[in-house]
């Protein structure tokens, strides 16, 4: 996991294949919902925060970079090694459905996580005075 700000995403971009891409989207008008480009699959949401469930998902090909665009959430990852041996479902997603908290950070407007192939997260989850659902750009970069 690799958690910087977004004005450092182009840091990145070295070691992560399609990375400029994705720094590119933010300046793409905003529509909520999900779209495929060219090597990436696009989600910009407002979603409501949902409390926490020990339910985790990883890319099993991709790269998750994860930002938020306003207000603040609070996203956690598991260990790597739960994912392993577990088949991908249609959209190449692995699902984790009890697993500890291994890191927590909270997310503010101008912060991005980066979660790399495989590696399990959970995104949008609710905390004690959370005001309103975030505006967050999710996108998952093939390798």
């Amino acid at each position: 996991m690799i958690y910087d700000t977004i004005d450092h995403i182009h840091e990145y971009a070295p070691v992560i294949d399609h990375l400029d891409s994705a720094g590119e989207q933010l300046h793409t008008p905003w529509v909520v919902g999900t779209q495929a480009l060219e090597g990436m699959h696009i989600r910009r949401s407002e979603d409501e925060l949902t409390p926490f469930s020990h339910r985790f998902k990883a890319s099993k090909d991709s790269v998750t970079v994860h930002m938020v665009l306003s207000g603040s959430e609070l996203v956690a990852t598991t260990y790597h090694e739960l994912s392993k041996g577990k088949k991908p479902d249609g959209n190449g997603h692995i699902h984790i459905e009890d697993g500890p908290v291994a890191a927590a950070l909270t997310l503010r407007k101008g912060d991005v996580v980066i979660f790399m192939p495989s590696e399990p997260y959970c995104l949008g989850i609710e905390t004690a005075g959370t005001a309103s659902p975030p505006r967050t750009l999710t996108i998952e970069l093939d390798t």
